[in-house]
């Protein structure tokens, strides 16, 4: 199964509804349109009253006959000198290879049919007939009119007979000829019953089934909404590092755990001839970069890379109550003292809450890498969560200090408009982009693996306070 059909696919499972709605809309609109009860066919059968081997003119007489009967107008006029409602469908056809005429009446009930069968084809005859019957009353006045002259021109009897005989053949050669009449074959031929035709359901349904795909992929197609890797690379021409799902059950906690280590893998690889900061910022709509932040940093930790995870993005609703903390774009001196443990050894974390809320004036890109320098010489990878690309100016100043930014891109609310102006800005910002990280229905802290919030000591804040948990000494390798 190709790349391609695979998307179609998931693009119309996405919007279920719309080929469901379409479906509904078409069997509605059948069901509408189809009788729900049985209805019933009376008949009439004319046939064409001409001798003789002239069969094919007579079928083709019939076949007209056919026509003129469905007409509107014609069948107005004998609607209204039988008095057939207009409820009462009928319709005349003809019998393959015959002369034969069938007058059809379609109602709800069997006696009525066959009534309005019976009538309209006595009708239609009677329309049909006189004007034949007049041609052949005036041959046959015009026959005897020489008969009674060659009597007058002929007293002798003999040959008067002789002549009459031939006359009469005559007039009965007119009779016969009466190729315009039609004749009563059957005048009530029965009554069909039809139950309601529920089977044509089934192509409506599928009419529908197939108007709803064709919708389905329009709404795709014009959509600028993000919900998997292939409509990112479509959209936006870019392709995911990795594409990370919800964690709402076991299969998909491992699947998660499994991008994570594929992420911090590509983290890992970069060439990089110091100690790697890599910072994560939302794109517009997305509130994942944190908590990816937070499980890659454990991720990280957990591989044994000396990790530090600073957690820059502006949460208003944790209090900057430090002191030391809210100074350390300040005093860059002060990072290791503020440093705070982990339950996953080898991660530490700095925390930046309410920094950017209260300290615009702190904020610039060199507090902010004399900060970085710091850690560096303590750690192996830095992993910074950054306010979003699109809501902070201070991200840009993160992203453009870091070796490099991830983007994150929320396949339920971002778009793929927010995906390129968030790579825009970052690139405005003359930050090196490594790639995109597709996530689903995460947001905020728990788009990530929980990381425990143990806080030092009282002890462990007093040692602190004379230098960091780690060796002032730069580290030449980036991983132990």
């Amino acid at each position: 199964m190709s790349l391609a059909f695979t998307r179609r696919i998931e693009q119309i499972r996405r919007r279920w509804w719309v080929v469901l709605l379409f479906t509904g809309l078409a069997v509605v609109a059948a069901l509408a349109s189809l009788p729900i009860h049985a209805t019933y066919v009376g008949k009439s059968t004319l046939v064409q009253s001409s001798p003789g081997p002239s069969a094919e003119f007579d079928t083709m007489r019939v076949t007209g006959y056919a026509g003129l009967f469905n007409d509107r107008a014609i069948q107005d006029r004998l609607r209204e000198s039988t008095g057939i409602p207009n409820d009462v469908k009928v319709e005349a056809r003809t019998v393959a290879g015959s002369a034969i005429l069938v007058i059809e009446a379609t109602a709800d009930d069997p006696i009525v049919a066959q009534r309005a069968a019976t009538r309209m084809a006595e009708a239609f005859a009677g329309d049909i007939n006189p004007a034949g019957e007049k041609k052949l009353d005036y041959a046959v006045k015009d026959m005897q009119d020489k008969f009674r002259d060659l009597q007058q021109a002929f007293p002798d009897v003999t040959a008067v007979m002789n002549q009459a005989t031939s006359l009469q053949a005559m007039i009965q050669s007119v009779r016969d000829s009466q190729t315009n009449s039609l004749q009563d074959l059957q005048r009530q031929a029965g009554v069909t019953k039809i139950p309601p035709p529920f089977g044509q359901l089934g192509p409506a349904a599928a009419g529908g089934l197939l108007l709803g795909i064709l919708a389905a992929l329009g709404m795709a197609a014009v959509s600028t909404r993000i919900r998997s890797s292939a409509e990112l690379l479509e959209k936006t021409g870019l392709e995911p590092l990795v594409e990370v799902p919800d964690a709402r059950s076991v299969r998909q906690s491992r699947l998660r755990e499994d991008r994570i280590r594929a992420l911090a893998d590509i983290v890992s690889s970069q060439d990089s001839p110091k100690p790697l900061v890599i910072a994560l910022t939302d794109s517009r709509g997305a509130r994942g970069a944190r908590g990816i932040a937070e499980a890659l940093a454990k991720m990280l930790a957990q591989q044994e890379y000396r990790t530090v995870l600073v957690d820059a993005e502006n949460d208003a609703s944790e209090p900057a109550e430090n002191a030391r903390s809210n100074g350390v774009l300040h005093n860059s001196n002060l990072v290791h003292q503020v440093l705070e443990d982990r339950d996953v050894e080898s991660l530490k974390i700095l925390p930046w809450c309410g920094l950017f809320a209260s300290r615009y004036s702190r904020v610039t890109r060199e507090r902010i890498v004399a900060v970085l320098d710091k850690l560096r010489s303590g750690a192996d990878i830095i992993v910074v969560a950054a306010p979003s690309i699109a809501d902070s100016t201070d991200a840009q100043l993160l992203c453009a200090a870091a070796d490099f930014t991830v983007l994150v891109v929320d396949s339920q609310s971002s778009r793929a408009g927010d995906v390129t102006s968030a790579v825009e800005v970052l690139g405005k910002a003359r930050a090196d982009v490594l790639g995109v990280v597709l996530i689903h229905g995460t947001n905020g802290r728990s788009a990530g693996s929980p990381i425990s919030t143990q806080r030092n000591s009282p002890r462990a804040s007093e040692e602190a306070d004379k230098g960091s948990g780690y060796p002032d000494t730069p580290v030449g390798s980036s991983h132990q």
